[in-house]
């Protein structure tokens, strides 16, 4: 069978087929192996039934990306994308949408999703996350038994589990369909310094070397505490010696044939700075290629931009043939790098986890300066999916007979039998992280009885599992506890909404506050930039802070806190250090700084300051679908017209 061109593998038949056939299919396929072509054939195949097909993703930077693609091969009227930050062509027949947008329109809106042939799911083991899991588990339950579904991802161990919960919510059939078989085998390394290469069975020889070491230090140790000497314990680095360095690395994979290399880094300083470092050390073109200085012209020339600093770090390594890509970058930034690195033009790409989400951008080698990551909370390994996600854009098909995975460890450090264990294989199934939202819970309450809200909670995939394995299954204690919530603040009357319930569905972003801040008449005292820092200050979070900066505690400050002082459920979960923070942020844009003098002043990277604004503009936009005062709506536009300057906007070339 031939789709574009291209000859099929028959895990990609059998897919297509299945989708012909009106089945929904879970496709758990390696990395490189074509899976956007099954997720092309569905779309073709229902828009030629007259159906409507959603694409959804787990970020906005790979809804962006498959808007383009899809733009490029079905035409601009048939595509549209919806991603909180933009909307374009909402009522196409092919829609590209952050995972999040699709189950607030399931959710809210349920007619607006009855004529979907089909909901692709890319990346579907997102539902793991802690945060964000339920989101994708929340768009499978509130879809119509009408829709199929296409889940894609490289592995799901638990494929067969998944599908029949699919199956039993919805009632029809769902097949899987495994092909774990890269097409460019994958070969791990671990890089331990001096040039030292070891296979994870060495690695795990020189672990056991090093335990064998520190027991005999233990019972040295006990000897010498007998004399007066000291407790000893696990071996110290030798003196003198460094942890291998990235820089040395990439001067091993160049001698030795594995450039391009996609360099993984989990700290976006870190990747800016060894960045900086390879291209002030090494040189990968004697002349750079013109299309590079085409690419520095394309999007890192604006006068609003070019001499940023990560601007110039950028255009300087570029010219090198070495790059970074983070979250904290300009649009531009990103846009520029990614260009440079489908073309082929970076040698040396250093580039923090979110490169490695859906977008098809592979390298020769993937390398990795450490597998310990922050999460939040704490320093912990990566898991082994989270490995493998990242190994996976190893090897380009067509182009490399191999794929080389060389991750840096420090023996003296590292906790080298973790490392041989996680990287071995991915054995981590897909699981429930459903909780109920209190939009969630206004929403069941608006357009259900009690009975169906009791089957739809019963749908979650952790009932579905408990069920199977016989355990009793107590759908309400949840639920109860948000519906006091929800009494106690005038959200509900017993078993209808009030006018601020009804308000509170239609926002998804901090619901309880945010409704209390803009349903009551306070509003009508604020101007737009009133409207503005309230926004800010509800998209607030602790990690944006930089550079210990106090907060500012002036005029509109006390103001704007004394319009709401009454409320006790503000005073309590509104931030007013955040407020305090974003208030200076927002006036300054307002009033006619430049961006450049933004990140300058308040030490922020150029692309959190961008979040800042376009979360802003989020939480307003949705206020603005769900308040019925026109004065409110007006004076919301112009807020977001303030904010929503050149710099900020998301555009699609």
């Amino acid at each position: 069978m031939e789709f574009h061109g291209l000859t099929l593998d028959k895990f990609q038949m059998d897919a297509c087929d299945h989708i012909s056939k009106g089945e929904s299919v879970v496709v758990s396929a390696s990395t490189g192996t074509g899976k956007t072509l099954i997720a092309e054939y569905a779309i073709e195949f229902y828009t030629n039934w007259g159906q409507r097909s959603i694409y959804t993703s787990p970020i906005k930077a790979l809804s962006n990306q498959k808007y383009k693609d899809f733009v490029e091969q079905f035409g601009s009227e048939k595509v549209g994308i919806l991603t909180g930050d933009v909307s374009i062509n909402p009522f196409a027949q092919i829609l590209v949408m952050t995972t999040e947008v699709y189950r607030n329109m399931a959710i809210t809106d349920p007619d607006s999703v009855l004529d979907v042939g089909i909901l692709i799911m890319d990346e579907v083991h997102f539902m793991n996350d802690p945060e964000r899991g339920t989101v994708w588990e929340e768009s499978i339950i509130f879809s119509p038994d009408n829709v199929r579904f296409l889940a894609l991802s490289a592995t799901i161990p638990n494929a067969h589990e998944f599908a029949d919960w699919i199956s039993k919510i919805h009632k029809h059939n769902v097949k899987v369909i495994q092909h774990l078989e890269r097409a460019v085998p994958l070969h791990h390394n671990f890089y331990l310094g001096s040039g030292k290469m070891v296979s994870r069975n060495k690695l795990k020889e020189q672990a056991y070397f090093l335990e064998d070491k520190k027991h005999q230090s233990k019972a040295q140790s006990k000897r010498h505490r007998g004399r007066g000497g000291k407790s000893g314990s696990k071996p110290k680095r030798p003196k003198g010696s460094q942890p291998p360095g990235h820089l040395e690395l990439v001067k091993y994979m160049r001698k030795n044939d594995h450039l391009p290399c996609l360099f993984f880094s989990f700290s976006r300083k870190k990747c800016e700075t060894q960045a900086i470092e390879t291209a002030f050390n090494m040189n990968f073109y004697e002349e750079p290629p013109e299309e590079i200085f085409n690419i520095i012209d394309k999007h890192l020339s604006d006068p609003e931009i070019e001499d940023m600093d990560s601007i110039k770090s950028l255009r300087q390594s570029l010219i090198k043939g070495v790059a970074f890509h983070h979250a904290g970058m300009l649009p531009a930034g990103k846009q520029a790098v990614e260009e440079a690195f489908a073309l082929n033009l970076v040698k040396v790409l250093y580039a923090t986890e979110t490169f490695a989400v859906g977008i098809n951008y592979p390298a020769r080698t993937v390398a990795f300066d450490g597998l310990k990551k922050y999460d939040g909370t704490h320093f912990r390994y990566v898991d082994s999916k989270e490995y493998f996600q990242m190994a996976g854009r190893a090897g380009r098909r067509g182009m490399d007979e191999s794929g080389t995975v060389i991750t840096i460890v420090d023996k003296w450090s590292d906790d080298m039998i973790d490392i041989a264990r996680l990287t071995k294989e991915d054995k981590i199934p897909i699981f429930s992280q459903f909780k109920l939202s209190y939009n969630t819970v206004l929403n069941l309450i608006d357009k259900h009885s009690k009975n169906e809200i009791k089957q739809i909670l019963e749908r979650s995939f952790e009932s579905y599992r408990k069920k199977r394995s016989g355990i009793r299954v107590n759908v309400w204690t949840s639920w109860y506890n948000r519906v006091r919530t929800l009494e106690k603040l005038g959200f509900v009357d017993g078993i209808h909404l009030t006018s601020k319930g009804r308000f509170g569905t239609r926002i998804y972003t901090e619901e309880l506050v945010t409704t209390e801040v803009f349903h009551d008449d306070r509003w009508r005292k604020w101007d737009d930039i009133d409207i503005a820092c309230m926004g800010a200050a509800i998209t607030y979070e602790i990690r944006h802070r930089r550079g210990g900066r106090r907060p500012e505690k002036g005029n509109r400050f006390f103001r704007l806190v004394d319009s709401f002082s009454n409320n006790n459920y503000l005073m309590r979960n509104l931030s007013l250090n955040g407020l305090a923070l974003r208030i200076p942020v927002i006036e300054y844009w307002a009033h006619g700084w430049t961006f450049q003098e933004l990140v300058e002043e308040f030490e922020m990277a150029e692309g959190d300051l961008i979040r800042i604004f376009r979360q802003t503009i989020d939480v307003l936009e949705q206020v603005k679908r769900a308040t019925e005062h026109h004065e409110l709506k007006d004076k919301i536009s112009e807020a977001v017209t303030m904010l929503d300057k050149e710099v900020v906007s998301v555009t699609f070339e």
